[in-house]
């Protein structure tokens, strides 16, 4: 079975799952979660195909019984409290299911993240940009601050930084709309860092 870490908490699970190309099955995909990528056939990258579907049976092994949906882009489960993440890189999927809003991202530990800082690196993160390590560990705190909303306008320099809180990071999102922050914690997987937030804290605006 290609589920090669399963982290099992009282508010949340996680799973990594590592993509087998022969499990592929067009006919079981179309009525696997079937409103998850319903377009999915129309699909001309067939490695997408493959990591599409991969990602609906990891959500099995996660949360069985329940139904796996993408609406703008998000996932959610239908009919159900719980919250949903995903990410990829290469051939692994990563899952989060939780009882508050999440994120999670998973990011090899070998990628050059000195050439993109000046698009997420902002003066108040904990990180001054010289250290490849920290950069990429700022960069995949803030995939999952972003993935938390989802909204487009969300900017990873301008509304999102990233302190750092003992062996955890604090991430928050400072958006003219809305307002949150989350403990993150990064932990290294193999030649990757994958990090996830274990809470969710809005800012509520008091109209006197």
């Amino acid at each position: 079975m290609p589920l090669i870490q399963f982290i099992d908490k009282s508010k949340f699970n996680i799973g990594i799952w590592k993509i087998a190309n022969h499990e592929y099955n067009p006919e079981f995909s179309r009525v696997l979660h079937p409103c998850y990528h319903a377009d999915l056939d129309a699909y001309k990258n067939n490695f997408r195909k493959i990591q599409i579907h991969a990602t609906k049976l990891l959500f099995e092994q996660l949360a069985p019984g329940d139904e796996l949906y993408l609406e703008d882009d998000k996932p959610f489960i239908r009919g159900n409290e719980k919250f949903v993440s995903v990410a990829h890189t290469q051939n692994l999927i990563a899952m989060i299911i939780a009882k508050y809003p999440c994120g999670i991202d998973i990011e090899s530990t070998k990628r050059d993240a000195t050439q993109i800082k000046h698009k997420f690196l902002n003066d108040d993160d904990f990180t001054s940009g010289k250290s490849n390590k920290k950069l990429i560990q700022n960069w995949c705190s803030k995939e999952v601050l972003f993935k938390i909303n989802g909204r487009k306008d969300i900017h990873f320099k301008e509304h999102l930084t990233i302190k750092k809180n003992g062996e955890f990071f604090s991430g928050y999102c400072e958006h003219p709309e809305i307002k949150f922050s989350s403990t993150i914690k990064v932990l290294n997987f193999e030649s990757y860092f994958l990090a996830f937030n274990i809470n969710y804290r809005e800012e509520v605006n008091v109209i006197v």
